[in-house]
């Protein structure tokens, strides 16, 4: 996999001053609902038109993670689906080590084989996190839920970013990162195929059984497909609004910057 680096940041996401003495101000993240709005900054809401707070020393120090789905479904494409989750994970991985996080990345492994781990801090830079992602494949059938079945995976992390499609992942895999004050967000990733079948004679290949299903779509069957998805979506909507967890579901047309911002902005 050929991973395309980003070079641009969003305005606020970046470091703050460091100037002038006995300050912890480091950095700016978006506004969690529930929290003192003495520390957002209105500088930034007015120029942004979003809240963002002022992150402190103390959540410097946090522990952040990922968990990344690797298998064979994520090979989809173009673009593959693997190839944006690999670019929205460096650039979250990015942005914790300028807020001085530990970071760790959690990625599902090919059938009966243990999930690949990979930790880092700051210092490091992120040149042997990109050559990891690099060498990923998309393969197996163990996606995103089997990294979730072990939540010692996160045990001491403030933070966690699950991005796949989401296949195989069930409500219970879900609530077991949901923990204390711990911040969990979903990017749910799908091919513009996914979202929008094309009608007539199609091949689907479904990647992880590697079978292909010959078909021949009509206007009706594209229609219950798209409401079937919707019915997904809906579902996940309101589990994650009942436990305050952040999800989106995005097309892989789209560039990871938009996926990122859109993502952090809720």
């Amino acid at each position: 996999m050929r991973l395309v680096a980003s070079r641009q940041r969003s305005e606020g996401m970046g470091l703050g001053s460091m100037d002038g003495a006995g300050t912890d101000l480091v950095g700016f993240r978006p506004y969690r609902p529930g929290e003192d709005l003495r520390q957002l900054d209105w500088n930034l809401l007015a120029r942004l038109e979003k809240p963002f707070v002022r992150v402190t020393r103390r959540e410097a120090g946090e522990s952040w993670a990922v968990a990344l789905d690797a298998s064979a479904s994520m090979g989809v494409g173009p673009p593959g689906k693997l190839q944006r989750a690999a670019e929205c994970t460096a650039a979250f991985w990015a942005l914790g080590c300028r807020l001085g996080a530990r970071m760790r990345v959690v990625v599902s492994a090919g059938e009966g084989a243990q999930p690949r781990l990979f930790e880092g801090r700051s210092r490091e830079g992120s040149g042997p996190l990109l050559r990891f992602l690099e060498e990923l494949v998309a393969e197996g059938c163990s996606g995103l839920g089997s990294v979730l079945d072990n939540p010692q995976w996160f045990r001491e992390c403030s933070r966690v970013l699950c991005i796949g499609d989401l296949g195989g992942v069930t409500p219970e895999g879900v609530l077991s990162l949901r923990r204390g004050s711990r911040e969990v967000s979903f990017l749910q990733l799908c091919s513009p195929q996914e979202f929008h079948p094309a009608e007539g004679p199609v091949e689907w290949w479904d990647p992880e059984q590697d079978e292909v299903l010959e078909l021949d779509l009509s206007r009706a069957d594209c229609l219950r497909y798209h409401d079937l998805l919707e019915q997904q979506m809906e579902l996940w909507r309101s589990l994650a609004s009942r436990h305050r967890i952040a999800h989106a579901c995005r097309s892989t047309a789209e560039d990871f910057e938009t996926l990122m911002s859109e993502l952090f902005s809720r």
